[in-house]
């Protein structure tokens, strides 16, 4: 589903991701590392937000940076909602149904992630914990196979990151989480760990993922 070969990115003069291989087929992936790692840039070179600088990803066979088949299948939501603020949560919904295929009801998104109350309120008017919960139902109203959090959880209440958490445990597809909170990242299965910007571990332990996160380079 997902291949990553000889993955740099550079901004500038800055080197930010350095040789990156790994492969996920299936399940569900904590992305680990502290801030500066390149966690995020990784996850929007994935989404097809970011084009890589050397090297090739390849997402569901295709480059996701130039196929608007494989981002139609590809869901994100990251700590900048991505939002529109002048549009209400329904218009923000339906605009990206619209662009990305939208095969869900939007009143069943919002009862699901809990902003029922909030459709016809403008994005610029929600809380932070709202944001994110309208960031997530946005990432997944095009029912995605590959679903990517890029720190979404950062800064929220415990009551909303365990409704985001809860989530993103239940879905179906293969996600793939970026995130600084080990708790967080027990929902996941496969742990890989970047620290400036090198992949220095890809496996299933958590606990040794955790060792590799706190060896001093």
């Amino acid at each position: 589903m997902i291949k990553v070969r000889g993955l740099s990115k550079r901004f500038g003069r800055k080197t930010v991701l350095k040789g990156i291989n790994f492969e996920v087929n299936s399940g569900k992936v904590a992305v680990l590392g502290y801030n500066g790692a390149g966690k995020s840039t990784l996850a929007k070179i994935v989404a097809g937000i970011l084009r890589p600088t050397e090297g090739e990803v390849r997402v569901f066979g295709k480059d996701p940076s130039a196929s608007p088949d494989a981002r139609k299948r590809i869901g994100i939501a990251t700590h900048n909602p991505m939002l529109y603020g002048e549009l209400t949560v329904k218009e923000n919904l339906k605009f990206y149904a619209k662009i990305y295929g939208g095969g869900q009801k939007l009143e069943e998104l919002a009862e699901r992630f809990g902003f029922s109350d909030y459709l016809d309120t403008k994005v610029n008017e929600l809380s932070r914990g709202y944001l994110q919960r309208v960031s997530l139902a946005k990432a997944i109203v095009n029912e995605p196979d590959l679903l990517i959090l890029d720190e979404i959880t950062s800064g929220l209440d415990l009551a909303v990151r365990k409704k985001i958490l809860d989530i993103a445990e239940r879905f179906d597809g293969t996600l793939l989480f970026t995130t600084h909170n080990l708790d967080e990242a027990k929902i996941c299965d496969t742990f890989i760990v970047l620290r400036n910007g090198k992949l220095v571990y890809n496996g299933n332990s958590l606990e040794r993922a955790v060792e590799v996160l706190n060896e001093v380079s």
